[in-house]
């Protein structure tokens, strides 16, 4: 049969080769919240132990699928702390916070059976993956792609039929961004998350697979680990947080807990943009202490790939007046 792939017209966006995507034996879904809707569809738990301090897109699918939630606390090193008595056909949701809990992740699989817990490592798309349930990774945490995201399970489940054909609709931010300035394309951004919500499970669309084939891994990984550590070289001794991160972790960005009062907005001023985690867990009545306490306390500077040590020196600076 003749070849009858396109040849000619218009160019498409340019983008360096393809070399290889990251996680290449995950399955590939539309996003991280679809990769575990899709888990739980295949695996049926009687019940989901979920963190208090976690996105509310991974509380959704438990809510929509009907799964009993069940909650545990954590405590300043990020570990769990609340009696957790994982009950049959029941799993447990842990959050590699900011890619620096691999340890605690250990502790975590020696405690509990490895093939009742559920790794999100949203937050930690370089961590390897762990022989449990499963992993899911969050590839735009990490990287300039409209959607993606990866799941590694030992469950037996079937990938979806549909392809995501709607991540063009999601590029706009992205582009404004390549233009130089974050404010414009921030309302875009906004859109581009929610239409991520409610879907049903979808696999990964070719142009996020494209984008991600492209990606320089290990010099991404190399920037945020030396910027990560310089952050740390300045701000160490006056973070509250302690971290007994592994020498192979790579960071989504330096928390610093403790920032004085107001420092958010200050550094807003100088247009550095920290993230803010999930403030709607501070409204819900029954989340513990401490976790109400990081939307507030808990300084989310930015260490990625794009980040050179004068933009470090310009937060460092503003931090320290």
């Amino acid at each position: 049969m003749m070849n009858t792939r396109a040849i000619g017209g218009y160019f498409e966006l340019e983008l360096p080769p393809a070399r290889r995507e990251y996680h290449q034996n995950a399955l590939r879904f539309q996003s991280a919240r679809a990769a575990f809707i899709a888990m739980l569809l295949a695996g049926k738990p009687n019940a989901v132990w979920m963190p208090w301090y976690i996105c509310e897109s991974m509380i959704e699918p438990l809510r929509t699928s009907g799964v009993v939630i069940k909650r545990y606390a954590i405590n300043e090193r990020f570990q769990i702390n609340s009696t957790v008595l994982l009950g049959e056909n029941e799993w447990l949701l842990y959050v590699n916070y900011f890619g620096l809990c691999d340890r605690n992740i250990d502790e975590l699989l020696e405690e509990f059976p490895p093939e009742q817990i559920v790794i999100d490592n949203a937050q930690a798309f370089y961590a390897t993956p762990r022989e449990c349930l499963a992993n899911i990774y969050s590839p735009r945490k990490f990287f300039g792609v409209p959607d993606g995201g990866y799941l590694v399970a030992w469950l037996d489940m079937p990938t979806p039929d549909t392809v995501d054909e709607g991540s063009i609709m999601r590029c706009s931010h992205l582009l404004k961004r390549l233009e130089g300035a974050p404010e414009p394309g921030y309302a875009d951004y906004l859109v581009a998350e929610e239409s991520l919500s409610g879907q049903s499970p979808m696999r990964m669309s070719k142009l996020t697979q494209r984008i991600l084939s492209s990606i320089d891994y290990e010099a991404v990984q190399t920037r945020r680990r030396d910027n990560f550590a310089y952050l740390s070289e300045h701000l160490a001794s006056r973070n509250q947080f302690n971290f007994d991160a592994t020498e192979k972790a790579t960071p989504l960005c330096y928390p610093f807990y403790g920032a004085p009062s107001g420092i958010r907005e200050e550094l807003i001023r100088y247009r550095v943009y920290t993230p803010s985690f999930w403030p709607e867990i501070a409204r819900i009545p029954l989340v513990p202490a401490f976790e109400k306490t990081l939307q507030h306390s808990c300084l989310l500077l930015p260490c990625d790939q794009r980040l050179s040590k004068q933009d470090m020196d310009r937060m460092i600076e503003v931090l320290s007046e």
